[in-house]
């Protein structure tokens, strides 16, 4: 056995459960800041900076700070040569078959695309971080990346990512839109005509849910989309405005920006209220039909699917024998 097998093999001892599901994050998502690999797995900003300080002394990440000598700006993650050693092993594939590059991933942590993805990855994070807390099969069950929606639907559209969110009875799955402000209104609104078209030539007539960042320019975006009828639901949402004090009272303790997307912020094109995605799925899913556990045909494009997204959920934190205290 070679020392870089052992040294692998050593490696592959020491990652947890909740590890190698990150390498996988990592790996579908490209680029997490620390604040979001915390809303994502872990329950407070030290947690995070510990197991990350050694997956990053393994070489399982890579990190990069922006803004060199800037305290404040976040440790951003990408996944390192080691665990995309670990990733290609478990899936019997060489780490060039994977898919990786190191130089290519560094590349997207200093491109002037890198505000886009944190801003798409910061939306569904809040949706993860919502499911944590809630029974399983439920909140968001499926969060696939710009590069895997555009291997599917590319001929159609290029969304910035794909979700389904689930409850008790009913499943939405819909396309994410993340609308940065950098491109002009009229181009946001030619994007929709594509799904105009994926849904007519397929039936997929999954709802597009559309982040925009100020509210003006969201009511802006609106009056455009209302004046095309699209063939699919249409929704949008825009950062809450910070909560007004009663005179005389103390500014009222805000909450977080970043989990806005989870909350009642959605507001269907033909609508007057706004709502979250339960909401949403409840009004415009379909109902989750119970199958039998005799039946185990796959699902249609299950049999041919190699190369699965991960699952958004975190695992679960099991201790085994060792301390209780050890990161998980």
């Amino acid at each position: 056995m070679s020392g870089s097998d052992r040294a692998l093999l050593e490696l592959a001892g020491r990652l947890t459960v909740r590890d190698r599901w990150l390498l996988e994050m990592l790996l579908e998502h490209r680029v997490l800041t620390r604040h979001q690999l915390t809303r994502l797995a872990f329950t407070g900003e030290r947690m995070t900076r510990m197991r990350m300080a050694t997956l990053y002394q393994l070489q399982a990440v890579d990190r990069v700070r922006l803004g060199y000598g800037m305290r404040s700006s976040p440790n951003h993650y990408v996944l390192g040569t080691a665990g995309a050693a670990i990733l290609a092993a478990r899936r019997a594939l060489s780490v060039a078959e994977l898919g990786y590059r190191r130089d290519k991933l560094l590349a997207w942590a200093t491109s002037p695309r890198l505000g886009h993805l944190l801003g798409v990855n910061t939306v569904f994070t809040a949706w993860v971080h919502d499911t944590r807390s809630r029974p399983e099969e439920q909140g968001l069950t499926v969060w696939w990346s710009e590069r895997r929606t555009t291997a599917v639907w590319g001929r159609w559209i290029r969304p910035d990512g794909y979700g389904t969110w689930q409850t008790a009875r009913r499943r939405l799955d819909f396309y994410l839109e993340f609308d940065s402000g950098s491109e002009s209104l009229s181009q946001v609104a030619r994007k929709i005509p594509g799904y105009t078209r994926l849904a007519a030539s397929s039936g997929l007539t999954s709802p597009v849910l559309i982040w925009v960042p100020s509210a003006r320019r969201e009511r802006e975006l609106r009056v455009r989309l209302a004046a095309s009828p699209a063939g699919v639901m249409i929704a949008t949402a825009a950062p809450l405005p910070s909560p007004a004090a009663p005179n005389g009272a103390p500014s009222p303790v805000p909450a977080p920006g970043d989990l806005a997307p989870a909350r009642h912020v959605w507001l269907p094109l033909h609508a007057s209220t706004r709502t979250d995605l339960d909401g949403l799925t409840d009004r415009y899913g379909t109902l989750i039909t119970p199958r039998s556990p005799l039946d185990d045909t796959p699902e249609p494009g299950e049999e041919e699917e190699t190369n699965p997204a991960p699952s958004p959920r975190p695992p679960q934190l099991l201790f085994g024998g060792g301390s209780p205290l050890e990161p998980q």
